[in-house]
C-alpha cells in the first residue's frame, strides 16, 4: 500500500478577491433579541447495520506456565577488616599528692561498698561519668587562665576546675 502524497490535494483552489475585504460594523449587525434564521443541518442516516457474523469459538492450547525463577545467592561483599587490639589508653600524669588522694578514695570505695576489687581506672572513669553528666550546668567563667608554670594560678587551676564542678553537680540536682 503506498502512501499518499504530502500536501494539499491537486484539485485544492484558494479562491482570494482582488480587492481588500470588507468587514461590516457591529452596529450594522442585527440587535441579539431579533430571531435569527437558523440554518438547516443535515445529517446522514447512519449507516446500516452489518451482518452479525457468529462468533467462533476455537480452542488455544497455552503453553504451560514458565517456571518461577530460581533465587541467585549472591554473598555480600567482605566487610571490611576491623582491627582488634587493645582499648585506646590516656596516661594520666599526676602529682605525689594526687596519687594520695587516689589511693585513699580507692580504699575508702572498698571499704564502704559492696565492690571490694574497685581499680582507679574505675574510679577515673565514675568522675569523669560524673562531670560529663553535669555540662549543661558548667560554668567556667570564672575558671582564670593557668599562667605561667610555677605561677599561683597555675597552681590555683586544679582547684578552679574543681569548684566549678562541684557548682555544677549543686546545680544539676536542684532541677530535679
Amino acid at each position: 500500500m503506498s502512501k499518499p502524497e504530502r500536501g494539499l490535494p491537486k484539485d485544492f483552489e484558494l479562491k482570494v478577491p482582488d480587492r481588500p475585504v470588507q468587514l461590516g460594523d457591529y452596529l450594522d449587525e442585527p440587535p441579539p433579541s431579533a430571531p435569527r434564521p437558523r440554518a438547516l443541518i443535515t445529517t446522514p442516516p447512519p449507516p446500516a447495520p452489518a451482518p452479525v457474523e457468529p462468533i467462533r469459538v476455537v480452542a488455544v492450547e497455552t503453553p504451560p506456565p514458565a517456571p518461577p525463577p530460581v533465587p541467585v545467592y549472591v554473598a555480600p561483599p567482605p566487610a571490611p577488616a576491623v582491627k582488634r587490639g587493645p582499648p585506646p589508653r590516656k596516661q594520666f600524669n599526676m602529682t605525689p599528692e594526687t596519687l594520695r588522694m587516689i589511693d585513699e578514695l580507692l580504699a575508702h570505695i572498698r571499704t564502704n561498698s559492696a565492690e571490694r576489687d574497685v581499680r582507679a581506672s574505675e574510679l577515673i572513669h565514675a568522675l569523669v561519668l560524673a562531670v560529663h553528666e553535669v555540662r549543661p550546668f558548667l560554668d567556667l567563667s570564672h575558671v582564670p587562665p593557668r599562667g605561667k608554670w610555677g605561677s599561683a594560678s597555675a597552681a590555683g587551676l586544679p582547684v578552679a576546675l574543681k569548684d566549678a564542678f562541684q557548682q555544677a553537680i549543686a546545680r544539676s540536682r536542684t532541677r530535679y
